[in-house]
């Protein structure tokens, strides 16, 4: 890659690194003459489409950021297929190369730092964007003291497991800075941010993390159930409000963090006013003041105790834990995850299966996809992890049951106001009916049936009771079937007018005077409104199905013309379907397999 222009633009200098998602360049800008980094995605994950997307959405997201404790993303592109950030080139090191060269920091730069990260993390969470990865690797500082926050939003695109390796073999610790929702396979918030920063809290004053284990499983779980070991008992210099603070941020429940960071953000800055335990307030203050490099420079050149510290914990690293832990991430066998999302939920645990990975599934509701699809993967496919690691499935299970009334006898006021308050939509149709128990507007069929659970939000069919002709739905016929169809009720076709419509094609009705499913009198004559075009956009949707066992396809389209079965045929094993079915304007198409959907497209 050195001496190739991406873009015509950026000029690779030099390559700084590579990670689990991407390799990294030193580059140039020729417009601009200044030096960048450059993100390439790995050509593995590029191949993934839906992850490209997703890659570059949360690039654009995160590129929205404009603050100065946050490496801020000059551009996105693409080169050969192969997509590319463009970011800040930020001179300096990580927080975590700090530490394992330096040793611990000094309370008040610890202060320093999560003030800093703090002001980054509220810019952030104030424009709705969670890090979702934040640990000591991806928290810059540079020569003069200041902080750089990088990698915002693109550990969601991801799905990060919580442990990698990457591919120079640096192994990535993010299971030691993991919330525990996080552990549990929970959705995240800004507080688990808020928990992730008291980790790096607690490992920048002591230069140790809260957790440690044979392997990522253990370290999880003492995120979720493990006692923090106390920060002061082994160093008392660490102020005691310092303390707190970080133990707050590293609650097990969200709710007993900091509310937010700005909060976190305004308790960090007042701890210089309040250290007492073990120096002044002014030595404290000044020390906050220095530029971060001379502080380190100025006070860790000669160390006896942080050099025993680090030699008593390589000791502890190479000890039979530590071993069996390095050897397991460095000699464990690489696979890639595959692609699941859509499959049947037992032909999703076969291909991980088949792959080397675990499954573990979830169930969740869904009103869009079929009981027994995979929704949902994490991580996403192509990703590169260990062999025998966890792909978490979250499988849908259909629609939320909820309490349908009965509402027959009912009158349709009545009806639609008890249905109302349960949160379904109604459709009421006029049935004529000589029941003398049913008078004309009352509720005399309701489907599905009532006094049962349904999937919540469903829309319940009313049949009404009518003394007359029921005026039928129009909308999509020509003049001629609605005549026939108005006819055959005793109705009359009243007035015709042409009207432009984008919604239906030339000579097809567009709307009528009297609503269909309306009571009406014999003779009683209905208006009707003619499309004169253009007439809605029309959507080839591509049907590629390949049938497995003996059962019923049918597909259906429901778009500006109605709902209507385009196919319905009985398929045997080894067939397949591999056509091209029109929906107009918006609309969405559906594939049923033994009555249950496999398929679902909306275009428009």
């Amino acid at each position: 890659m050195v001496g190739q222009i991406l873009g015509g633009r950026y000029e690779i200098i030099a390559k700084l690194g590579s990670g689990g998602m991407s390799h990294v360049y030193q580059a140039r800008d020729t417009i601009l003459s200044r030096i960048v980094t450059v993100k390439i995605l790995r050509s593995d994950l590029a191949e993934d489409k839906d992850f490209v997307r997703r890659f570059q959405v949360e690039a654009q997201a995160v590129a929205s950021l404009s603050h100065p404790n946050i490496v801020s993303i000059y551009d996105v592109g693409q080169e050969n297929g192969l997509p590319y950030l463009v970011m800040e080139y930020v001179e300096g090191l990580t927080l975590k190369e700090i530490i394992q060269k330096e040793g611990p920091l000094s309370p008040a730069e610890t202060v320093n730092l999560g003030v800093q990260v703090c002001a980054a993390l509220a810019h952030a969470h104030e424009k709705g964007i969670i890090h979702r990865d934040i640990k000591s690797h991806n928290i810059l500082v540079t020569p003069g003291g200041r902080v750089k926050v990088t990698d915002f939003g693109l550990a969601r695109v991801l799905s990060i497991p919580s442990a990698t390796v990457t591919r120079s073999d640096t192994v990535m610790g993010s299971v030691h800075y993991l919330s525990p929702e996080q552990a549990r396979g929970e959705e995240m918030g800004p507080k688990s941010d808020l928990y992730s920063l008291g980790v790096v809290l607690y490992e920048a004053v002591s230069g140790r993390l809260p957790f440690q284990g044979d392997n990522p499983v253990t370290v999880a779980l003492k995120h979720v159930q493990g006692l923090l070991p106390a920060l002061r008992k082994d160093n008392p210099a660490i102020p005691q409000r310092l303390e707190e603070i970080i133990f707050k941020a590293l609650a097990k429940d969200p709710s007993q963090r900091f509310q937010s960071a700005r909060e976190m953000q305004q308790a960090l800055s007042e701890v210089s006013l309040l250290a007492g335990d073990s120096a002044g307030a002014d030595e404290l203050t000044h020390e906050l003041l220095l530029p971060a490099g001379a502080r380190l420079r100025a006070r860790r050149r000669l160390r006896p105790a942080a050099l025993v510290s680090l030699i008593v914990l390589l000791l502890l690293l190479a000890a039979g834990g530590g071993y069996a832990f390095f050897k397991w991430y460095f000699t464990g066998v690489d696979v890639t995850v595959p692609q699941v999302t859509n499959m049947r939920q037992d032909q999703a645990n076969s291909a991980i299966l088949a792959a080397g990975l675990t499954p573990a599934v979830q169930t969740v509701d869904s009103d869009s996809v079929a009981s027994g699809i995979v929704v949902n993967q994490d991580p996403v496919a192509g990703y590169v992890m260990k062999k025998g690691q966890t792909v978490r499935l979250s499988v849908s299970q259909g629609p939320s049951l909820v309490y349908l009334p009965d509402v027959t006898g009912y009158t349709l006021q009545t009806a639609k106001i008890t249905l109302d308050n349960s949160g379904f939509t109604v459709k009421s149709k006029y049935q004529p009916s000589n029941d003398p128990n049913a008078p004309p507007g009352t509720v005399i069929a309701q489907d599905p049936k009532g006094d049962s659970n349904v999937p919540g939000k469903s829309a319940i069919a009313l049949t009404i009771a009518s003394s007359g002709p029921i005026v039928p739905s129009l909308v999509g016929q020509t003049v001629d079937q609605a005549q026939t169809a108005l006819t055959a009720l005793g109705l009359v076709l009243g007035n015709t007018t042409d009207e432009s419509s984008q919604d239906y094609p030339p000579g097809l009705i567009t709307r009528q005077g009297v609503s269909p499913g309306t009571m009406a009198q014999a003779g009683m004559a209905v208006n009707v409104y003619i499309s004169t075009g253009p007439g809605p956009k029309q959507w080839d949707v591509p049907v590629n199905l390949d049938v497995h066992k003996t059962g019923e396809v049918k597909v259906v389209v429901d778009d500006v013309l109605g709902e209507r079965v385009v196919y319905d045929q009985v398929q045997n094993p080894g067939d397949t379907l591999h056509k091209n079915f029109e929906v107009y304007g918006s609309g969405v198409l559906k594939v049923y397999f033994q009555g249950n959907m496999v398929e679902q497209h909306s275009v428009g």
